[in-house]
């Protein structure tokens, strides 16, 4: 697989979108794998802090309302 960017051999794949990039267009971003309660009930969440970004796409800040589902 090549690169989004410059099409020379990719070394990771965006999170976010899955896009192949090399190691000189990777970017980092924080990525959040899952929430749970823990024993003291409050929320809390397991992040991957530098997980591969593309640098394309646009990650949401906040959560999109999917209407068109049932």
């Amino acid at each position: 697989m090549n690169c989004w960017h410059c099409d020379r051999p990719a070394h990771a794949a965006c999170v976010f979108c899955g896009r192949a990039i090399c190691r000189s267009h990777l970017r980092t971003l924080p990525h959040l794998l899952g929430l749970f309660r823990g024993a003291d009930s409050v929320l809390r969440g397991l992040v991957v802090p530098d997980a591969a970004y593309c640098g394309v796409c646009k990650p949401r800040d906040e959560p999109v309302v999917l209407d068109m589902l049932p």
